[in-house]
């Protein structure tokens, strides 16, 4: 890894640009310490104590160690790769892949088919995800390449400023215009799986803009069509909350009203993920299209009608 020191880092000491501008561990830090080379200046071998000037190429290297216990076997998918660089690799996950293995699934995960592309390029894999999706919610997933990026993406993610836009159909109608859910979400007792609204729950707060109004059918009741930005990141957020207020996503098996749309599972893709980057801290957004099961409602039409990027 390479990174140009910056004119607001002029200044500081190895050490506080690690811990602060890459939000390196101590344990982090003293393996580059004690790897040969692991921390340069201009090529030159310096200490963490070293004061860094504007236009110096720091240099960092270390060794990934790949997974030995529960290791994750590679399985060739198709990726339908968003973005990816020296630091992370952004995928639009389609419904029905879980991110990572779990009962039941071992081998048809996101993390085996990212496993089989690096073991192809030859690198050792440890699959360090910052945005895990449901099984069965689409959209963008961002993957850390090596442990700094990783420390720097989870860093952003604890506080708060990964900026998220999913899209979601709800069943009924909802009026024009947005709105703020805002209420805590606990574990259903006895269940591993299931969340609700809760006084001894953590707080959760959503906001949501209505996109699109469909109307009834001769069959089915509307469904609106909602851009949603999750404020907290409590499991199941988006879909306990939408369920709260009387308009579960639609074909969600775990919070729904029953009714069938045809889709298979829940209506909910994750739009939009912007993340500042873990190398040079710039602002980067990521767009996954919506795929072929929702676009007859989540059509670049619509969305670009609400000002919302396609």
């Amino acid at each position: 890894m390479e990174w140009t020191v910056p004119a607001e880092q002029n200044g500081k000491t190895v050490k506080q640009v690690l811990r602060g501008v890459f939000s390196l561990s101590e344990n982090m830090i003293k393996r580059l310490k004690q790897t040969t080379d692991g921390i340069l200046v201009n090529d030159q071998h310096v200490t963490v104590r070293y004061v860094l000037h504007t236009g110096e190429r720091l240099q960092l290297a270390w060794e990934d160690v790949p997974q030995q216990t529960g290791q994750i076997v590679p399985t060739p998918m198709a990726l339908d790769m968003i973005y990816e660089d020296d630091a992370m690799i952004v995928i639009n996950k389609p419904p029905a892949v879980p991110t990572h293995p779990s009962h039941g699934h071992y081998t048809d995960t996101l993390a085996n088919g990212l496993a089989a592309y690096f073991a192809r390029k030859g690198r050792p894999f440890v699959f360090r995800c910052s945005s895990r999706l449901d099984k069965n919610t689409s959209g963008v997933v961002i993957v850390a390449k090596d442990a700094p990026a990783a420390a720097a993406l989870n860093a952003q993610h604890l506080a708060g400023q990964y900026q998220k836009c999913y899209l979601a159909l709800l069943e009924g109608r909802l009026a024009q215009g947005s709105g703020e859910i805002d209420a805590p979400i606990a574990r259903v007792s006895d269940s591993v799986i299931l969340r609700n609204v809760s006084t001894q729950g953590e707080p959760a707060r959503t906001r949501y803009r209505v996109c699109n109004v469909f109307p009834a059918t001769s069959d089915l009741p509307p469904v609106t069509l909602v851009a949603a930005t999750p404020v907290t990141g409590r499991t199941h957020q988006l879909r306990v909350h939408f369920a709260h207020i009387g308009h579960p996503i639609c074909d969600d098996g775990l919070y729904g009203n029953g009714i069938s749309r045809g889709i298979g599972r829940q209506a909910l893709h994750a739009y939009r993920v912007s993340v500042f980057h873990p190398r040079n801290g710039k602002l980067i957004s990521f767009v996954a299209p919506p795929p072929p099961d929702l676009q007859p409602w989540m059509t670049e039409t619509v969305l670009q009608q609400q000002g919302i990027d396609t």
